[in-house]
């Protein structure tokens, strides 16, 4: 797996997200980008749990709950954050940068 999408969460940390969505069906990847960040929020933590498709929020919702019904993951609350993609072929490392070549 490729993972080269950077999110930025409030210029304080950059996190790495996968390319596609982390829904597998009789072991076949879904090859669609990622539209939301699943996680699960208790308490005092949030936990990143998956990134997922448009296709498959709903799938990914019910697979949520059985492992929380089974102790696998927190038992918190599940968060499903919009993803909003930006893309560019052109990054600058420093403001000294004024062009980007193809």
């Amino acid at each position: 797996m490729y993972a080269t999408d950077i999110l930025d969460l409030n210029n304080d940390i950059s996190v790495t997200l996968p390319r596609k969505c982390s829904f597998i069906d009789k072991h076949l990847d879904c090859p669609l980008p990622p539209s939301y960040i699943i996680s699960v929020t208790d308490d005092e933590e949030e936990y990143m749990i998956a990134v997922v498709c448009q296709d498959h929020k709903d799938q990914m919702e019910k697979w949520l709950k059985e492992l929380q019904s089974l102790r696998k993951i927190p038992q918190g609350m599940a968060k499903f954050q919009e993803i909003d993609l930006i893309v560019t072929n052109c990054i600058h490392d420093n403001p000294d940068n004024s062009s980007c070549s193809d």
